[in-house]
């Protein structure tokens, strides 16, 4: 088989199968990669007020759309619950409202001691500010 007829070949094989290219990055389809983006900034007489990573505002209730294909499935004053999709991973996501403590304790004696202590140069190994 002559050098062109392999090429043609291998050129008809690359066309037909529809590989993609090793290194793109594959598809979101889920839009997974959104997510983090995404802010719920509030709860108005059901509806909740949205915000995605462009800066873009987004007034929801529960059972529409979302731009990526997302489905608002729930919300509150303190969460909105979106279903990704059946076959994404993960199939919902569950955003807090800003503002919302995730820790109800306050500034408290124990706390504050545990973060100087944390700090500096006796920090362990691993910790965001000590190294």
């Amino acid at each position: 088989m002559g050098r062109n007829a392999r090429w043609l070949l291998l050129s008809a094989l690359y066309l037909l199968t529809g590989m993609r290219d090793p290194f793109r990055p594959p598809d979101d389809i889920c839009g997974v990669g959104q997510l983090a983006q995404w802010r719920y900034q509030g709860h108005v007489s059901g509806l909740g007020i949205l915000q995605n990573g462009n800066k873009r505002w987004y007034r929801v209730k529960p059972g529409d759309r979302l731009p990526p294909g997302w489905r608002v499935v729930s919300l509150d004053e303190k969460a909105l619950v979106v279903e990704v999709g059946e076959t994404c991973d993960p199939k919902a996501w569950i955003w807090q409202r800003e503002g919302i403590k995730k820790d109800e304790v306050k500034d408290s004696d124990r706390a504050a001691h545990v973060l100087q202590a944390a700090v500096g140069r006796d920090a362990k190994a691993g910790h965001p500010r000590g190294g």
